[in-house]
């Protein structure tokens, strides 16, 4: 009898033994497992940035870049400022649609107005994201003005960026994110009737 109950305790213990084997490879391959899963869902739910919607244009908004209503309160006017300089003065960020104006044109026609006065000097062509902008640049005053010309339906539009070179990583960032609606003259339309100050900066 005696016998009969070591061998039975016997083999509890090793029952027990063997479980306790299966129960930790168990929990090192889940948690292998809960590391890789993990992993993965860090990947798919990396933040993406949010556009500013200015209703007709909308931009990814890098930091210290700012909103300006100087040129006019409504959203049509926009203006966007780089960070100031030590003299309390900021460098823009200026889009403007032309609407009877393609690219070519516009470019054509501010080269005529600025000329020999302004020192203007064909730059060009550039891409930013996969759209195609004309480049001139001018001289005044505050520096050296960047202005790009790009197409849009209808017209076209341009973007004047004073002392580009000064701010290049926040007006490449703004150009490779900007983005027009299919219809310009609808959204420039609604523009006019929104307040800038009512837009959500993001």
């Amino acid at each position: 009898m005696k016998k009969k109950t070591l061998s039975i305790l016997s083999l509890c213990i090793a029952l027990i033994v063997a479980l306790a084997l299966v129960g930790c490879g168990g929990s090192e391959s889940s948690g292998g497992g809960g590391s890789s899963a993990s992993k993965s869902e860090g990947k798919e739910t990396a933040p993406v940035a949010e556009k500013t919607d200015f209703i007709w244009f909308k931009v990814e908004m890098p930091e210290g870049v700012g909103v300006s209503d100087s040129a006019g309160k409504n959203a049509d006017r926009v203006q966007l400022t780089f960070p100031e300089d030590e003299n309390g003065s900021a460098d823009r960020f200026i889009p403007v649609w032309k609407k009877a104006l393609t690219a070519e044109e516009s470019h054509a026609d501010q080269a005529e107005k600025k000329g020999d006065t302004f020192q203007w000097k064909d730059g060009g062509s550039v891409e930013y994201n996969g759209r195609t902008w004309l480049v001139g640049t001018y001289e005044d005053n505050s520096g050296i003005s960047t202005m790009l010309f790009t197409d849009v339906e209808p017209g076209s539009v341009y973007v004047l960026i004073s002392n580009f070179d000064q701010h290049k990583k926040e007006a490449e960032a703004l150009l490779n994110s900007i983005e027009f609606p299919d219809d310009m003259e609808e959204a420039v339309s609604e523009a006019r009737e929104v307040e800038i100050s009512s837009i959500e900066i993001k």
